[in-house]
């Protein structure tokens, strides 16, 4: 069958008799078709034949047909009818009869073909007969006005569907040459109603519902008298069909089309799947291979990612993104990304996986080329399938509405994803997301699959890392809500063996088993080793046993040892969340798995005196910043985040916050709009949930009038600083560690000070300067800063000869991977020391060809920061190692920072003595919130299987280049070898297939891969090969070779799409896995024994292959669906837990006189009857009823001891109504969700081996 299907043909719109209608329309719809249903006229011979026409390429297609045709009835048979005879029998006596032995072969061999389909089970029949008032059949002079359609209707195994509608004259003697006029209809354009009007009256034909008419099956007696036209073997040919090979072209043309062919279908083959990977120019690691590979098997289930910084997070989603979409598993996907680095992350897609993903501003589209895309949707989120936008833009209150409202989507990717958090952690119980973190709950039913990406899933409390695994659609008690979750880690972080609650815990580990968890083999096979089967057998047993703490008791204690790490092994953390650290590399290189090295680090602060009149001036401008902060913020809060900005700036340099006054006072003077207040860098990642623009646009600027005075007053002392210390010691250190190393890098947070700091260096180091921003390149030519291409930056700078000093922002430390380096400053110190962390993982990377990594981090020796930072040097070693279960503690310094830098005088001094003091003791602790997510998550020390790709550059070189219709567009490039100048639409575009070449040159050369758009279109523009019969063509002499195909192609057309390629050599099915093999293949020739057994054998094996990769598809959906389920029904258990204990609270403050509470006394009698007090809510009605017939109450015992009981006493009468009130929408949404969901949500066991799957065979020769 054609790969192009039926689209693939520009039918006409109609047929006559001056067409070769066989030739050009039944022989290339039939050929593309997997189901034809056609209409033809009276059952006769030259009928049959008629609607035969072409058929033999449906039997090759393993196709199926219903054929419908009319009977001739006799007034006698009439007659006989009405008297009782059987009409079956009379029918089918009459088609006997019109089944007239054929004299002409051709008209014989097409009967032939119906009588094969017929005996194999792949065409029905049925007769259909007008009927007159009196309910019975008319006969054959008047049924003659009533029934003559010509109308057929074929579906290819894509969906598509062709029709046809006409007349024919169907007289014996002149079949061949019938009068045949027909129209024809597409699916897929504006002729589809009419399509729709032939395939309606088909179907009510065919099902008998069409008035005042009858139809049956074809009797048994014209069934058998046509089956006694059953050749031996399939027909291969029509018989009036010219020889097959129309097209002559040689072998060797022939050659290379299947080769074309083959690299097209290479995504969707068995081994695919690491196609992606290895056609980018990536080389990933073997963590970042292993994670990619799991989140492309698993889709769409959804995961976290959450590496070290600088272990490849982007890479590992990259990987994953870019194979799911060559494979056709992702359509739809959107990016969210801090606006900072929207751009950086549209770069990397581009040069590391060959995806140019439009990047939308709000405003427009921009392609990597930052060309202008346009779009005709009025949505801006259905405008292009694939495309990155920012987070702040995505929760914007004004753009929310349009982005829900926009198309489902395959895939949500986010980036920085601990954005998504709570607005505050003091009441758990009370549920209040920030902006992004509500959004992206409101998308959960709007996307398929979920991405989420942070090195940092828990920053405050262990809330947020469920709040993100709840996203993701953890299922059961897990999903329920978060305190199941969250108690399950407070047990387990218990000293004592026996303080555990194993039954609690047992529990939980049960439901993780039934809702997509599984056994972890490699522990099994370990504990089954050390414990023995016996033992090993009991601790399996435990989350299912009834009573487990005999069984417990009963356990020795490295049974005990085994049992808590079976527990850790078997969490939705575990399995959804992925996490890989440093000292995983460090674990490769002693197994050799890994040979390059993995640098030290050598940190060092710069301690940085200020001058007096800097420290005057400090000291004024942060007083200031202080006052305004505490006014702004008790006028509403965050008001006075912009205050936080300039403060931050004010430690960076006086240049930056000298430019923020002026944009402060361009505002305060009417003369700037609020949202460009702030730039992108002031709007540090550590923010997204606060959008300055939104706060200010709704506030009168008469708040801030005090300001201006003092802002004037600032700028005049600003100008007349003489210098900065920091400067000077800046140029002191470059002096002394360029006479050491050859290259420097050098960060800061913001774009102004880095101008201030490049025009300083400038007048030492000249053009041996350069920078890098969200600007992009820039570097001195000798009379401006000229705008540079990051490719020539980072290209001289490895080189380290023209550019020894590197200037970088944020976006530096996104965009860049700079191992020749070994010397990082950090000219400010971000609030986070994690923002640090991504700075320093631009050169701590694999491959640095320095051992030891020097760091000096620069700070106001007067500062509050220093102060922190100093007087914690004792606990932490700051930035020696990447930080791991320190991580959430050092997560609330940027937090310590803000709140002591924005106090002053004693007030200051109090917070900084508390906030240290916190912060000691959670660092001595350790363990500070109960869920060190390193005990929790695995970190596999192996190398990933090797397996070869269908196809590598180098075959897609040889291929391309060799190629007669491509190869003369390619010449070698006369300056760079291993790029060519390829010409394209009337222009030399400079190509590579070398990945190396395009990661140096990425802005001059395109990486002709899967995913470029060159590419594509030179595969498309390749005709494809010449068809050919598994069975050898009549026509073709008596060798195998002549005439029949050697190579077999297989298609699968579905939700996903599946290919595969065989050989027959020497009577056997051999699968052509990679374009070498089939290369190889291509120069043999073969012959086959038995080719009928052979196509069974090759239609069977890619069935089977189809069938296991559906199965495992529809195993991960079942699995999140029965997850679900469950979690609705334990929300709902819980729902009626806590409206019962609120139930029993109630009764406790009944006055005397009241009615005795039925809740009470149930909870305070038999705890075996306590049951009924959740069952005693049925009284309340809806939503309480119905959720009660939804939900299994077994085990729901609402105890005064209940630690939501133990909160709400005291509680007021009104305040417990409110609660019982709060429930009561809450209940009502769970089940509207029950009701809809049903308890049918999985599939029956084999489901997915006994689905309609439409396969397609191709042979070539």
């Amino acid at each position: 069958m054609s790969a192009q299907g039926l689209r693939g043909v520009e039918w006409q719109i109609s047929y006559g008799p001056a067409d070769d209608r066989l030739r050009d329309f039944y022989l290339p719809a039939l050929s593309r078709s997997v189901r034809f249903d056609r209409a033809t006229g009276f059952f006769s011979s030259a009928a049959l034949a008629i609607a035969a026409a072409g058929i033999v390429r449906l039997i090759q297609n393993g196709g199926r047909m219903r054929l419908l045709c009319g009977a001739q009835l006799s007034r006698e048979d009439v007659e006989a009818i009405r008297r009782g005879e059987e009409l079956g029998k009379r029918v089918g006596e009459r088609m006997v009869g019109c089944l007239v032995d054929p004299q002409d072969q051709s008209l014989r061999a097409r009967l032939e073909a119906l009588a094969w389909m017929v005996a194999h089970g792949t065409l029905e029949i049925r007769v259909v007969l007008p009927k007159g008032p009196d309910g019975y059949p008319l006969p054959a002079e008047e049924a003659r006005e009533y029934y003559h359609p010509k109308e057929g209707l074929f579906k290819d195994a894509f969906g598509d569907r062709i029709a046809f509608s006409g007349s024919s004259n169907e007289s014996e003697s002149s079949w061949q040459w019938n009068y045949e006029v027909f129209s024809v209809y597409h699916s897929w354009d504006f002729s589809e109603v009419y399509l729709k009007q032939v395939a309606r009256r088909f179907e009510a034909l065919w099902n008998g519902t069409e008035k005042d008419w009858i139809a049956l099956p074809i009797p048994e007696a014209a069934r058998a008298h046509l089956l006694k036209y059953t050749p031996e073997r399939a027909p291969t040919k029509d018989p009036l069909e010219k020889p097959v090979y129309e097209e002559t072209i040689s072998q060797e043309e022939q050659n290379e089309r299947i080769l074309f062919q083959f690299v097209q279908d290479a995504p969707f083959l068995p081994n695919g799947h690491h196609l992606g990977a290895a056609t980018s120019t990536v080389q990933p690691w073997p963590h970042q291979q292993r994670v990619a590979d799991l989140v492309v098997q698993r889709f769409p289930e959804g995961f976290l990612l959450s590496d070290e910084v600088g272990l490849g997070k982007t890479i590992e989603a990259g990987l994953a993104l870019r194979q799911l979409l060559l494979a056709g598993r992702v359509k739809r996907c959107l990016i969210l990304t801090p606006k900072s680095v929207s751009r950086q992350w549209q770069e990397e897609l581009y040069e590391k996986f060959v995806l140019n993903i439009p990047r939308y501003d709000g405003k427009t589209f921009y392609d990597v080329f930052d060309r202008e895309l346009s779009s005709d949707d009025d949505n801006p989120w259905n405008a292009f399938p694939v495309f990155i936008a920012s987070s702040q833009l995505a929760k914007r209150k004004d753009r929310q509405p349009e982005l829900l409202a926009a198309k489902p989507w395959d895939l949500i990717l986010v980036d920085e994803a601990h954005h998504a958090r709570r607005k505050d952690f003091l009441q758990i119980e009370r549920y209040r997301p920030n902006r992004l973190l509500g959004l992206l709950n409101a998308l959960r039913d709007k996307a398929r699959g979920l991405l989420l990406l942070t090195a940092t899933p828990m920053q405050i409390h262990p809330v947020e890392v469920w709040d993100l695994l709840h996203l993701l659609g953890v299922g059961g008690k897990w999903g329920a809500g978060e305190e199941n979750f969250l108690r399950f880690f407070e047990e387990m972080r218990k000293s004592a063996f026996s303080e555990v609650d194993w039954a609690f815990v047992l529990q939980m580990v049960r439901d993780e088993l039934q809702t997509g968890g599984g056994p972890d083999p490699a522990f099994s096979s370990e504990a089954l080793r050390q414990l023995g089967p016996v033992e090993w057998q009991q601790i399996q047993g435990l989350p299912w046993a009834k009573d487990t703490l005999p069984h417990i008791k009963a356990l020795s204690e490295k049974g005990r040892a085994f049992l808590v790490e079976m527990v850790r092994r078997h969490t939705p953390l575990r399995r959804l969340a992925q996490r890989n650290t440093r000292s995983l590399l460090r674990k490769y290189q002693e197994r050799g798995i890994l040979r390059d090295t993995v640098p030290k680090r050598d940190p060092k602060p710069g301690w940085i005196p200020f001058r007096e009149e800097e420290w005057k001036l400090y000291e004024r401008i942060e007083e200031y910043i202080s006052d305004f902060y505490n006014k702004y913020e008790s006028e509403r809060k965050g008001l006075g985040f912009i205050m936080t900005v300039y403060r931050r700036r004010l430690t960076s340099s006086f240049y930056a916050i000298q430019r923020s006054l002026e944009r402060r006072l361009a505002f305060l003077e009417g003369r700037l709009p609020p949202s460009r207040l702030v730039d992108d860098d002031d709007l540090e990642q550590d923010d997204l949930e606060l959008d300055v623009g939104e706060e200010m646009e709704t506030v009168d600027r008469s708040l801030f009038a005090d300001e201006i005075g003092y802002v004037k007053d600032f700028l005049a002392r600003l100008k007349l600083l003489s210098g900065e210390s920091k400067v000077e010691r800046l140029l002191q250190d470059l002096k002394a560690i360029l006479a050491r190393r050859e290259t420097v890098l050098i960060f800061t947070q913001y774009t102004d000070t880095m101008d201030y700091l490049r025009d300083q260096l400038r007048e030492v180091y000249g053009s041996q300067v350069a920078c890098y921003s969200g600007r992009g390149g820039e570097r001195w030519d000798g009379t401006r800063w000229a705008r540079t291409s990051k490719e020539v930056i980072k290209n001289l700078f490895l080189k380290g000869q023209e550019i020894k000093i590197l200037l970088g922002t944020e976006a530096a430390s996104e965009g860049l991977n700079l191992q020749t380096c070994g010397i990082l400053i950090n000219f400010d110190m971000p609030w986070n020391p994690m923002r640090v962390e991504q700075r320093i993982g631009r050169l701590d990377r694999i491959g640095q060809q320095h051992e030891v990594v020097w760091i000096c981090n620069y700070f106001y020796e007067e500062s509050v920061e220093a102060t922190i930072y100093r007087r914690l040097e004792d606990r932490i070693d700051w930035f020696e190692t990447v930080v791991g279960e320190l991580q959430p503690i050092l997560a609330r310094v940027a937090t310590a920072i803000r709140t002591v830098a924005m106090a002053k005088g004693a007030e200051r001094t109090r917070r900084l003595e508390e906030t240290l003091r916190e912060l000691r003791e959670q660092l001595e602790e350790r363990q500070v919130t109960g869920l060190d997510l390193e005990r929790y998550l695995e970190e596999v020390v192996a190398a990933p299987a090797k397996e070869e790709p269908p196809v590598r550059l180098k075959d897609l070189e040889a291929l391309l280049l060799g190629s007669r219709v491509h190869g003369k567009r390619f010449r070698p490039h006369p300056e760079i070898g291993g790029a060519y100048l390829l010409s394209w639409e009337g222009e030399d575009v400079g190509v590579t297939f070398d990945p190396a070449l395009f990661d140096r040159f990425p802005e001059s050369f395109r990486l002709q891969s899967f995913g470029d758009e060159i590419l594509t279109r030179l595969l498309a523009a390749v005709p494809e090969p010449v068809a050919a019969p598994l069975v050898p063509s009549p026509l073709a002499g008596e060798g195998w070779g002549e005439g029949a195909g050697r190579i077999v192609r297989c298609a699968a057309k579905g939700e996903y799409e599946h290919r595969e390629y065989f050989i027959v050599r020497e009577g056997r099915v051999v699968e052509i896995p990679t374009f070498a093999v089939l290369r190889e293949a291509l120069g043999q020739s073969g012959g086959v024994a038995d080719p009928y057994r052979v196509g069974g054998e090759v239609r069977e094996v890619f069935l089977s292959h189809v069938r296991e990769a559906r199965r495992r598809d529809r195993e991960v959906e079942d699995a999140r669906r029965r997850g679900a389920h469950l979690a609705l029904e334990e929300e709902g258990r819980q729902l009626l837990l806590k409206a019962a204990l609120i139930d029993l609270a109630i009764a406790r403050q009944q006055e005397l006189w009241d009615e005795p509470s039925p809740a009470l006394s149930l909870v305070e009698g038999s705890a075996e009857s306590s049951e009924d007090a959740v069952l005693n809510l049925r009284r309340k009605g809806f939503p309480f009823a119905p959720l009660l017939s939804l939900v299994s109450i077994e085990g729901l015992r609402p105890t005064p001891t209940d630690p939501f009981f133990v909160r709400i006493q005291g509680e007021t009468r009104e305040s417990l109504d409110r609660r019982m009130a709060a429930l009561k929408p809450r209940i009502a949404d769970v089940v509207k969700k029950l009701a809809t969901f049903g308890r049918s949500g999985t599939s029956e066991p084999g489901a997915a081996d006994n689905g309609d799957i439409t396969v397609s065979i191709t042979t070539f020769r």
